[in-house]
């Protein structure tokens, strides 16, 4: 099974860098999950919390989000882009 290259910045600085099974962003048109192989997107991040787990459904990281970008680059990288408000 592959893993997601994850990496979430803030204007501070990066959050998390490293890999994961999936990562659930909100979207202004809903949660996404992401995971290796999904297909090339950009989406809008509206307000919500950002889960990333583990290949046991653990949860690896959380945080609460304003707003922001994620892009999925190919089929094994998302980036995150997230704006400053955030709590780990």
């Amino acid at each position: 099974m592959s893993n997601l290259k994850l990496e979430i910045i803030s204007p501070e600085g990066v959050i998390f860098n490293g890999n994961c099974h999936m990562a659930v962003i909100p979207s202004t048109l809903g949660d996404i999950g992401f995971m290796h192989g999904h297909e090339a997107v950009v989406a809008l991040i509206s307000e919500g919390q950002i889960t990333v787990f583990d290949d046991k459904q653990n949860i690896v990281k959380q945080l609460d989000v304003v707003g922001g970008y994620a892009e999925m680059d190919g089929s094994e990288k998302l980036s995150v882009l997230v704006d400053g408000n955030i709590k780990n």
